[in-house]
């Protein structure tokens, strides 16, 4: 089988600073802000983990940031191309388009890029349906259907079909209106259908923008604020209309897709990074969580809210984190999940997590790493899984 492997170096860089991607002028706003680069760790954990898996292969690889750095000390048989050059500091969407046509040129079998939605469209605007594409989740926000949930199990997808044992269907890519997305608004655009490997479970479906009713979201809201809301704790609301519904009640204008906080029912800061929340922590003290669950996809960090990063979360307690959703968008998923970039903490964080899903009602979910969903499902159940 012939690999072909791409790097975004830039994607995600905008999420742990409060921007809702990483395209265009934002990147220069990311670095302003001082965001660090992700996709690259990323990298390395997919390669890691297919060698470990036992591909026998070979690689066809972008060359420098774009891929073969990353491959330098990995025992992968591969071959690296001549595109970007290795002197080039900056690479761009043009470096991209031209690699994936080098990659038809070479008849891989498979494309495998490291990124969000904006590298999803430009993969696909040149590969189309000729090649299957799979994306390494490294985006701010991934509306797409064609990322694994987590570099790992992208591995083993990528194995899986090597062996012959996983087909491939036709999948959206959708991908958000950035200059929208400035004026708070969502604007989800389909630019078209790839074909992927699709594995349930391992590869996540495109996100689904349906939330529920306004009445299902103002009784959560109503619920959360009598039950959950003390004098002295610090919240954190995180994106989406389920959380942006108790600050409404409140009175308060909250950014739809930020993270904004309160304090005694007053708004004390609004779409927050990292490094901000990391500083209201040290000053408030007692602080909560709240989030929503990603549509569809079932996550409930690391989509969207990178700015609840692992260094945020190892700072608060899992009982002081609240979930909430609608009973429409809890339908069909069969467990949530965390992918925060540290496989080490998403373990300590599996388990069964309380969601409220209205006024006076609340449910039981399962969470899962994303790092390790292929383990759970191949070890038949949670019990078994925590053992392994």
């Amino acid at each position: 089988m012939k690999l072909g492997f791409v790097v975004n170096p830039i994607a995600g860089m905008g999420g742990s600073v409060g921007l809702k991607g990483t395209d265009g002028e934002l990147y220069e706003e990311a670095l302003k802000r001082g965001a660090k680069p992700v996709a690259p760790s990323k990298a390395v954990r997919f390669l890691q983990a297919l060698s470990e898996k036992g591909f026998q292969g070979v690689i066809v690889a972008a060359n420098s940031v774009m891929g073969c750095d990353y491959l330098s000390s990995s025992r992968l048989r591969f071959s690296c191309l001549d595109l970007p050059d290795r002197g080039k500091s900056v690479t761009s969407r043009e470096d991209t388009l031209r690699v994936i046509e080098v990659f038809l040129k070479s008849d891989v079998d498979l494309i495998v890029f490291v990124g969000g939605d904006g590298t999803a469209r430009d993969v696909l605007s040149v590969a189309g349906t000729k090649v299957p594409i799979l994306g390494v989740p490294s985006g701010v926000k991934m509306y797409s259907g064609v990322f694994a949930t987590s570099p790992e199990v992208a591995a083993e997808v990528v194995v899986e079909f090597e062996r012959g044992n996983i087909s491939v269907d036709q999948v959206e890519v959708a991908d958000v209106d950035e200059i929208k997305l400035k004026e708070d608004l969502l604007n989800v655009r389909l630019y078209g259908y790839a074909v992927a490997p699709v594995l349930e479970g391992f590869v996540v479906p495109s996100k689904d923008l349906v939330s529920g009713s306004e009445e299902e979201k103002w009784g959560i809201a109503k619920y959360f604020i009598e039950e959950y809301m003390f004098p002295g704790v610090l919240y954190f609301l995180g994106p989406g209309t389920t959380t942006k519904a108790i600050a409404d009640l409140l009175g308060l204008k909250k950014t739809l897709l930020g993270v904004d906080a309160i304090y005694e029912r007053k708004l004390v800061g609004r779409d927050l990074s990292e490094s901000e929340i990391l500083r209201l922590i040290e000053k408030y003290g007692r602080v909560s969580l709240v989030v929503s669950v990603i549509g569809r996809q079932g996550y409930i960090f690391g989509r969207g809210n990178q700015q609840f990063s692992a260094r945020v979360l190892r700072l608060v307690k899992k009982t002081d984190i609240f979930v909430l959703a609608t009973h429409s968008k809890l339908a069909g998923i069969k467990y949530l999940l965390i992918d925060v970039g540290d496989p080490e903490l998403e373990l300590e964080l599996s388990g069964y997590w309380r969601v409220i899903t209205g006024y006076g009602e609340e449910t039981v979910k399962l969470v899962l790493p994303a790092c390790c969903v292929d383990k759970y499902l191949s070890s038949g159940g949670l019990t078994q899984y925590l053992k392994t």
